[in-house]
């Protein structure tokens, strides 16, 4: 299951340089990343009016998915959307992401409960941010590491241009955390310690294994109840 990880900032202050250099740089490792990216705009902008897409979202479909060759594109209905609290769309985000390694994501510094860096503009006090934030982990600097570290030595500053020590620390803290069971109910995530990850595991495997026509080397279980 992945870890989420937030890239927070002002425009051009470096998020989606820092987000596409860690996707490429853990991608050559092996590691599946995921990216959601935030957007202020309201217009429409993965679909347009008189597509077919579009048709049946006007008509009110509740799911609306565009599969093609390379990609598949879904479209949630606003009212879902906006239903969602954030632990449930935390959750949601979990299910849907469920074989990636790590989850980025670009803005959201609104999310209390994500992980997150700041892109440091030079302008910027890291002080000030640091007061309208949660979960904060550090700032990333373009240039003047060095002097960064001297103005705030109580704060923890990353280098844009030299990210071996941040990707070390994403590596530590966001890639080696073992979560093998999900569970649901009504689309929040219910916590559950190793013990009872293997329990539940187990006991599913042990169950498959019983049936007939059931793969014998199982990799991976998914079972949704609906009541």
């Amino acid at each position: 299951m992945p870890t989420f990880l937030a890239i927070c900032g002002h425009k051009n202050s470096g998020k989606t340089s820092l987000g596409t250099w860690i996707v490429e740089t853990l991608s050559k490792k092996g590691l599946k990343v995921g990216v959601i990216k935030s957007s202020h705009h309201e217009e429409i902008v993965t679909d347009s009016p008189s597509k077919d897409t579009w048709l049946y979202r006007e008509k009110g479909a509740f799911l609306t998915s565009l599969f093609q060759a390379s990609f598949f594109t879904l479209y949630f209905d606003q009212s879902f959307l906006t239903s969602y609290s954030e632990k449930n769309l935390l959750s949601l985000w979990e299910s849907l992401f469920w074989n990636c390694d790590l989850v980025l994501l670009e803005g959201f510094k609104n999310l209390d409960g994500i992980s997150k860096f700041w892109c440091l503009k030079e302008e910027e006090n890291p002080k000030e941010i640091k007061r309208n934030l949660k979960n904060l982990l550090g700032f990333v600097v373009k240039k003047d590491l060095k002097s960064w570290k001297g103005l705030f030595p109580d704060e923890r500053f990353f280098s844009l241009e030299e990210g071996k020590e941040l990707l070390k620390f994403i590596e530590e803290n966001f890639l080696s955390q073992n979560c093998e069971v999900l569970l649901l109910v009504n689309n929040y995530k219910v916590p559950l310690n190793s013990f009872v990850q293997s329990i539940l595991k187990s006991t599913l495997e042990g169950f498959l294994k019983a049936l007939k026509k059931v793969p014998e080397k199982i990799n991976q279980i998914e079972v949704k109840i609906k009541i």
